[in-house]
């Protein structure tokens, strides 16, 4: 006789095998802990008890029955479920669903069972919750991710029915509804003087009303995901039987610091897996998926940039704020690092989190205008800060901040829209710097476009310029790709001749390179990198390079014997050159402004008395040698009342300039003039000039020690200085 197939009841029934109850008497006592090793665990319980345990296994046991699991003896009443099985399936008492299942949480959903432990943790007693039920008692909850606010929300009601009036925050589509904040006070606010128990939800991006912290002055915390509430699920859960022995699960979980940036749904899961050694190793493989152990690290980074150094400073002042050794009130909180494209301010920001160990957020304009129109948008970027609260401590990168755009900007075109995009990233950033554990990093290209009131102290505490990197910068970058692969003297001389490349570019050259020899199926070589580098020795100029070395050599040598200011770096590369001088602060007579113009024309004067010849290297740009200088000289005639028409203004600088032949002739004297001063002073100084010259061509890029030590003895006389220019 053929048997009739199993019911669905039976099945279930099937699946399950009773949990012993010398489990249930060990578990709460001693927690097993995973040693991770070569694949293996290794055996090692470690006591482990939180004080919030009981309390938390009393608030599963609602879960189950609300989801009808039992997991208690057999005299109760048939729930929900057994009578829908008696419905379907005839007339076989629903007593005999009854029964330990082995899987407890199978029918309760594992987000749910996450957020009951963790709730536990957050209330702590049965005592307190007691207490919460008194009337006019009033218990906030706060730091609910606004993803997962509807998950605890509906934990909460299956475990607490109809013992409090809830107020949370209006979502839509999972996000923050547009008027949620005024919504949220109006309602807090009208509900204060009822006698019915309150529960306040608070959730990222929503503001407690003032009225709220009279009454509850010390709110609750949301309970973070720790090692024992990791552990309290696993017991709870489908892999409750395979944890005794296994041996020491703790010590293979992530750091609590990498399991509080995981969402609920991230864990449930990873720890979805049938098996608990699968499941753990999942869980630490979604644990790195965004971590730190991977990119670059700050300590890995050498050299004394400024941007470096403030990184540096900030990642370290973390670090004592999160060891309590100072308050957050203390430290700078914001960083605006601002350049040309490529020259690595991104890198640095993932740097700064990973040298800190905390997680990176990152968010760009393009991508939350991306989402849609205005309102899309802005709550793109709402959630993207809301993200770094919930991940709070980290770093906040805002890249290509120029994008929020300047409510000055004289082209009116979509200045409405432009205006309610700044005013809600303004509020964002105001409300963030308040908050503590978030540390913002904005990134631009051009940041004049950016509006004053976005980068004013505060919001953005320091702003550093980001150069081009030099040949130390770009030596640890070849060293970050290539240790492993190019001995380190070849990367030395590599990095000296890539200097006037963008970070950008000697990545993307790097990739290039190994394609190269993937598809050559050689080993990857310095010809290789070279090669797409654009630095192979047979295709450099010589002759133009050393001009470059004679014309930056020059404009040094000048500023050290005029001592306008101080030479921080040069840098030269085959395609033209760079000096890097801050202009000492001056009382702006004639002849400071003189001063400044001799050093703009002492790079072609230093050709001329080198080489033999000009180039038209002082020229071209806005931003070149003869730009300046001639700006210069314009504003000596035309508005600083220092020139020939005495002192007057005028107010078209440019237009008098080239309108009056006088005050035309008088600004071809004043830079010619400079230029035969700075040969003068070259000419004395010839030696220093070929010196730094010849090592210029050999290191390509040289910091301020080096300079000062390679121009040390340069003289200045009184023969030196300019002529006597007024005119009165």
């Amino acid at each position: 006789m053929t048997p009739s197939p199993p019911t669905l009841r039976q099945q279930l029934h099937n699946q399950s095998k009773p949990v012993s109850s010398a489990l249930r008497s060990i578990w709460p006592k001693v927690s097993p802990v995973i040693f991770y090793m070569e694949g293996s665990f290794m055996p090692v319980n470690t006591p482990q008890n939180p004080e919030w345990s009981t309390y938390a296994d009393t608030l599963i046991d609602r879960l189950r029955n609300r989801h009808g699991v039992h997991f208690k003896n057999e005299n109760e009443d048939p729930t929900e479920l057994d009578i829908l099985f008696q419905k379907l399936e005839g007339p076989e008492p629903a007593e005999h669903f009854k029964g330990t299942a082995v899987f407890p949480s199978r029918y309760v959903p594992a987000r749910k069972m996450l957020a009951a432990i963790r709730i536990a943790a957050t209330i702590g007693t049965t005592e307190v919750e007691h207490g919460a039920f008194l009337c006019g008692a009033i218990t906030v909850i706060g730091g609910i991710p606004t993803t997962e606010l509807e998950t605890f929300k509906d934990t909460i009601t299956d475990m607490f029915p109809s013992r409090w009036k809830i107020i949370e925050p209006d979502m839509t589509d999972g996000y923050l509804a547009k008027n949620a904040q005024s919504r949220f006070t109006r309602l807090v606010t009208d509900s204060l003087d009822k006698i019915e128990p309150l529960l306040v939800l608070q959730t990222d991006g929503i503001a407690l009303p003032k009225a709220l912290k009279i009454v509850v002055p010390a709110p609750l915390y949301l309970f973070p995901v720790t090692h024992d509430v990791i552990l309290k699920f696993l017991a709870s859960g489908h892999l409750a039987d395979q944890a005794p022995g296994a041996g020491n699960i703790r010590a293979a979980l992530p750091s609590e610091a990498e399991l509080q940036n995981l969402s609920t749904v991230e864990i449930c899961a990873a720890l979805r897996a049938p098996i608990l050694h699968d499941a753990i190793t999942r869980l630490r493989q979604i644990s790195k998926r965004d971590g730190c152990a991977d990119g670059p690290r700050l300590e890995d980074m050498h050299g004394d940039s400024p941007a470096l150094s403030a990184a540096r400073r900030i990642v370290a002042d973390l670090q004592a704020w999160k060891t309590g050794r100072v308050k957050w009130h203390e430290i700078s909180h914001s960083l605006l690092l601002h350049g040309a494209p490529g020259t690595g301010k991104t890198w640095l920001a993932r740097a700064m989190s990973n040298g800190a160990g905390v997680s990176l957020v990152t968010g760009t304009f393009g991508s939350w205008q991306s989402a849609g129109h205005l309102g899309d948008m802005l709550r793109e970027m709402r959630e993207t800060f809301s993200e770094a609260r919930r991940n709070a401590p980290c770093i906040l990168v805002i890249d290509e901040i120029d994008a929020v755009g300047s409510r000055i900007d004289p082209d009116r075109h979509a200045s409405n829209y432009r205006t309610q995009v700044i005013t809600t990233f303004l509020t964002e950033l105001d409300q963030i710097g308040t908050e503590e554990g978030v540390i913002v990093v904005g990134t631009s290209n051009f940041i004049d476009r950016i509006d004053p009131a976005v980068i004013r102290s505060g919001r953005m505490d320091i702003k550093i310029e980001m150069p081009m990197p030099d040949a130390d910068a770009i030596l640890e970058i070849l060293r970050f790709h290539l240790s492993q692969d190019i001995a380190d003297h070849d990367l030395r001389s590599l990095s000296r001749r890539a200097v006037g490349q963008s970070a950008a570019d000697i990545d993307a050259a790097i990739r290039a390179a190994r394609s190269d020899a993937r598809h050559a199926r050689k080993m990857l070589s310095v010809e290789m990198l070279q090669a797409q580098m654009n630095v192979a020795p047979d295709d450099e100029n010589q002759a133009r390079t050393w001009r470059i070395a004679v014309h930056e050599a020059g404009h040094a040598v000048v500023a050290h014997a005029l001592q306008i200011g101080h030479l921080d770096s040069i840098t030269i590369t085959g395609d033209g050159g760079n000096i890097a001088c801050r202009i000492y602060n001056n009382e702006s007579r004639l002849s400071d402004i003189e001063n400044q113009i001799t050093y703009s024309m002492a790079g072609r004067a230093a050709e001329r008395l080198i080489i033999g010849e000009v180039s038209a290297g002082a020229g071209g740009p806005a931003h070149s040698d003869l730009a300046l200088a001639t700006r210069s000289a314009i504003a000596i005639e035309t508005t600083y009342g220092l020139g020939l028409q005495g002192p007057v203004w005028h107010q078209d600088s440019d237009a008098t300039h080239l309108g009056t032949p006088a005050i035309r002739d008088r600004v071809l004297q004043h830079i010619k003039r400079a230029e035969t001063r700075a040969a003068k002073i070259l000419q004395i100084n010839y030696h220093f000039v070929e010196k730094l010259a010849g090592q210029l061509i050999k290191d390509r890029s040289m910091k301020a020690p080096t300079i000062a030590r390679l121009l040390n003895g340069v003289t200045s006389t009184q023969a030196d200085a300019p002529p006597n220019n007024h005119l009165n």
